[in-house]
């Protein structure tokens, strides 16, 4: 699809902003002990987005967001490093849960939530997915265990959660719990005393500030007027988040793959080994020419169903199908970019090894790649009953 004018003029300055400014910042320390980047990095990358004026670059001035298919060209340039959604304010889960709260957000929760994560001066946490040892909700967000009721003006919620990436530090939470009318979502000022924070495990990734925390809310108290939209309609709301969230991801990591493929492929032209260089030797050349079909392909996927959504539909069955073909593909690249660099290609002398570890986590996130090849198959058995008069 081709990319409007003002998308290419976004991206081609995020591009230049993440390559030029961000990417040196890879190798910088400030690194907490899960090894993500602090706060502290992150405050001083994002105040030089919003200098350069890449800041949350897919959401205008005037509130409006960029089309799906715009989107897909901007959170690219975006992830070319893996700092550079989090000095774009484009990274997840803020950039769903800004979407999220852009659609359904009334003007009071939009000018007090919504406001303070686009203009970058917080991170969000969304608090989904629960534990499985308490028989929570994982891919399966039927089995949710998290209550709420109403109390008064309020409502009381208890559970626990796990997985809640960035629920360290976050200034702003939405919380998804159970009522007699059905799921509900909460929007809570963080950090509060009523969500403890267990502990945050050490993960494959390390990309994404604060972790992937397991935490307990001991009744939280929250006003009613903090509900976001209406009770019993939470897994409607989910609906409306996740398959452009889904997208997203696959348009970040895209970047990331793109420039770590660009690494390998410098690598393999400037390396000899037994009297040429690397990229001469058919096993490496076909590793890299295999990268450059999957990418396009990736590419194609993403935009196809960015055009989908962009038509208004919810974009279900393409968003599993693009998550799976996509998060497969660039498996597949990072995995040949760390191949192509033998020995270098495992150190974190470049941001190749990282990438690699980075996509082996996102075929997990927002649903693993099998939960959505049985939602598709569970389609293709409804589709075929609905032709034969089953």
């Amino acid at each position: 699809m081709s990319v409007s004018d003002r998308a290419r003029a976004i991206g081609e300055r995020v591009e230049a902003f993440v390559r030029d400014v961000v990417a040196p910042y890879e190798s910088d320390p400030r690194r907490d002990h899960h090894d993500c980047p602090t706060d502290e990095l992150i405050d001083e990358l994002k105040e030089k987005a919003r200098a350069a004026g890449v800041l949350t670059p897919h959401i205008l001035s005037d509130g409006s967001h960029l089309t799906q298919v715009e989107t897909a060209f901007v959170l690219q340039k975006t992830g070319l490093s893996p700092l550079g959604p989090l000095a774009c304010n484009t990274a997840a889960p803020d950039e769903g849960n800004m979407y999220l709260l852009g659609h359904v957000g009334s003007p009071e929760l939009k000018e007090r939530f919504l406001k303070p994560l686009v203009e970058g001066r917080g991170r969000s946490a969304f608090f989904m997915t629960e534990p499985a040892e308490d028989g929570g909700a994982g891919s399966d967000p039927s089995m949710m265990k998290t209550t709420c009721h109403l109390d008064g003006n309020h409502w009381v919620i208890n559970g626990r959660k796990c997985f809640i990436t960035g629920a360290e530090g976050a200034k702003v939470g939405i919380v998804m719990a159970k009522a007699e009318q059905g799921a509900c979502m909460f929007l809570v000022d963080l950090p509060d005393p009523a969500i403890r924070i267990e502990h945050v495990p050490n993960t494959i990734d390390s990309s994404m500030p604060g972790g992937h925390a397991t935490l307990t809310i001991d009744n939280l108290r929250v006003p009613a007027d903090q509900m976001l939209g209406e009770a019993g309609e939470g897994f409607r709301y989910a609906q409306v988040r996740l398959s452009p969230a889904r997208l997203s991801h696959c348009m970040r990591w895209l970047g990331a793959c793109i420039r770590a493929h660009e690494i390998a492929t410098d690598y393999a032209n400037r390396r000899e080994a037994f009297g040429k260089p690397l990229i001469d030797h058919e096993g490496v050349g076909f590793m890299l020419a295999e990268n450059m079909i999957d990418l396009k392909q990736a590419e194609l996927m993403i935009d196809w169903c960015a055009g989908v959504l962009d038509t208004g539909s919810l974009g279900t069955v393409e968003s599993s199908m693009a998550k799976v073909a996509v998060s497969e593909a660039l498996m597949r690249i990072a995995d040949r970019c760390v191949q192509v660099m033998g020995g270098t290609g495992v150190t974190d002398k470049t941001i190749v090894e990282q990438v690699f570890r980075e996509i082996r986590a996102f075929r997990i996130y927002d649903g693993p790649t099998e939960v959505h090849k049985w939602s598709l198959a569970k389609k293709i058995r409804r589709d075929w009953k609905a032709g034969h008069g089953h």
